[in-house]
């Protein structure tokens, strides 16, 4: 008796099943690595918000201006005699013209001299021939400033603290490259490193 034998399948219909098969499983690995992308794109995101949220709570850039302390200045004299201000002016001492850095108060031998603000005396430095001995207090918000053609208050020291209405000096007799203005203290106010217009600081007016 003879068995009957399979009948063959169709190899086209084979290979068919095959590549479809093969396309499906494409298919489903790309869409699997799609979503797995976005997925991680999306907590990065997530990532990156929540760094900056902690940088803003922090305080922001570390590298940002200080903007603690008082800006307001004190008089750095008893009376706002304003004999030079800031700007283009004659040096009658030396005949010449050039930009007056500072503002002169004109006053009397022996006059006090205050700190303008909160802060710590940075230096001390005596010229005897050009500017006296000169003054200069650090602050805060990148705020320096400077008193020239004084005799610094005795005890003070590079390192100290001093406050606002504190007396540093008083004022010297006249000499150096100012003295035919007659004794007077020199103020000079620097911000970040660069000179300024002290009158920005100081209300001259209600003096």
């Amino acid at each position: 008796m003879n068995e009957q034998q399979p009948k063959p399948k169709n190899k086209k219909q084979l290979t068919y099943y095959l590549i479809l098969g093969a396309c499906i499983l494409v298919i489903a690995a790309v869409a699997l690595a799609v979503t797995l992308s976005l997925t991680l794109r999306k907590d990065d995101i997530q990532l990156d918000n929540d760094q900056t949220q902690n940088d803003d709570d922090d305080g922001g850039d570390d590298d940002a201006t200080d903007t603690s302390g008082d800006n307001t200045f004190g008089m750095p004299v008893t009376a706002a005699n304003a004999l030079n201000e800031y700007g283009f002016y004659h040096n009658t001492t030396l005949d010449k013209y050039y930009l007056h850095a500072g503002i002169d108060f004109a006053g009397e031998v022996g006059d006090e001299v205050f700190a303008a603000l909160d802060g710590t005396v940075e230096s001390i430095v005596t010229d005897a021939r050009l500017m006296g001995t000169t003054i200069t207090l650090s602050h805060a918000n990148g705020l320096k400033t400077t008193y020239t053609f004084v005799d610094a208050l005795e005890g003070l020291e590079t390192g100290d603290v001093v406050e606002k209405g504190d007396v540093i000096a008083t004022v010297a007799e006249p000499m150096g490259q100012e003295y035919k203005d007659g004794a007077h203290l020199h103020f000079e106010v620097f911000l970040n490193g660069s000179v300024v217009d002290p009158d920005e600081y100081l209300d001259i007016d209600g003096k």
